[in-house]
C-alpha cells in the first residue's frame, strides 16, 4: 500500500522532464475545453500506462474533495455521481488530501474485503489507480488527477515521481494558462528573467544589455536554467518558453 509520501530521490532525470514538456506544451497551443482535456489525456497514456482517467477541479470541505468540475476518459457517465457516495471512505482521496502534490498509489486487493469502497471499484471494473490533488496558492480550487487501471499491475515508485514532477504543468496546460510561466517554475526568477529573453532569440550580449548586465552572469543563468528544465539548445528553450522555434 503506497499511501506514505515518496521521499527518495526522483528517478526521472531532468533531461527527460525537459524533453517531455517540449512534447506537452505546444501540445496545447489552438486547443481548449474538453479537446485540449482529451488531447492532454492521451498523451499522458504514452508516457504512464492507464486504462481510464478522472481529472477535475475541487474544493476541499470538512477534509473531503468535492467535485466541482471534472473531465473523465474511459469511465461511464455516473462515475463521478457514484465516487461521491463513498468519498468518506476512500483512503486515497485522503491521503492526497494530507499530502497535497504526492501521488498516491493503491490496488483494490489492499482495500478491505466487505468495505463499499472496494466494492465501487469493483463494480466500475478498476483494479488500482494513482492520485494526485495539487492545491491553488491563495485560492480554495484544487486539481486532481486520477489515472486507474484494470488489470492487477501496481502503480511504481517511477510513475509516482513522473506525475508529481507533470502535474503543475498539466493544470497550467488545462486551465490554457501561458505555457511558459509553468515551464520556468523551477528556474529563479533572474533565471526565468533570462531564459525568457533569450528564448525569444536575443544573443547573449543583448540579453546582458537589456539586463544591465554582464554576458558572462547570462551565461552563468542560462547554463543553471539549461541544467534545470533538461534541455541544451536555444531551440528547446524557445519551445519552452513561448511554443515557437527559432534558429539556433
Amino acid at each position: 500500500m503506497s499511501l506514505q509520501p515518496d521521499l527518495s530521490p526522483s528517478p526521472v532525470p531532468p533531461e527527460q522532464l525537459g524533453a517531455l514538456l517540449l512534447e506537452l506544451y505546444p501540445l496545447a497551443i489552438g486547443s481548449d475545453g474538453p479537446l485540449a482535456g482529451n488531447r492532454l489525456l492521451a498523451w499522458l497514456g504514452g508516457h504512464i500506462d492507464f486504462d481510464a482517467a478522472w481529472f477535475g477541479r475541487s474544493t476541499i470541505e470538512d477534509g473531503l474533495v468535492t467535485p466541482q468540475h471534472s473531465l473523465t476518459s474511459g469511465l461511464v457517465s455516473d462515475f463521478v455521481a457514484d465516487w461521491r457516495r463513498v468519498r468518506r471512505v476512500d483512503p486515497v482521496a485522503a491521503a492526497a488530501v494530507r499530502q497535497p502534490g504526492q501521488g498516491i498509489a493503491m490496488t483494490v486487493q489492499e482495500l478491505p474485503q466487505r468495505s463499499s469502497i472496494r466494492a465501487f471499484g469493483e463494480e466500475h471494473r478498476l483494479a488500482g489507480v494513482l492520485g494526485i490533488l495539487v492545491r491553488k496558492p491563495d485560492s480554495p480550487w484544487c486539481a486532481h488527477l486520477s489515472l486507474y487501471r484494470r488489470r492487477p499491475a501496481a502503480y511504481g515508485t517511477r510513475e509516482r515521481a513522473l506525475l508529481q514532477l507533470l502535474m503543475p504543468h498539466l493544470i497550467f496546460v488545462m486551465d490554457l494558462q501561458p505555457p511558459r510561466e509553468a515551464a520556468l517554475a523551477p528556474l529563479t526568477p533572474r533565471e526565468a528573467e533570462v531564459a525568457r529573453l533569450f528564448g525569444q532569440g536575443l544573443s547573449y550580449k543583448a540579453v546582458a544589455r537589456t539586463l544591465d548586465s554582464s554576458p558572462a552572469t547570462v551565461r552563468h543563468h542560462l547554463r543553471q536554467a539549461y541544467a534545470k528544465l533538461g534541455i541544451n539548445s536555444k531551440v528547446q528553450m524557445a519551445r519552452m518558453v513561448s511554443g515557437v522555434v527559432v534558429e539556433a
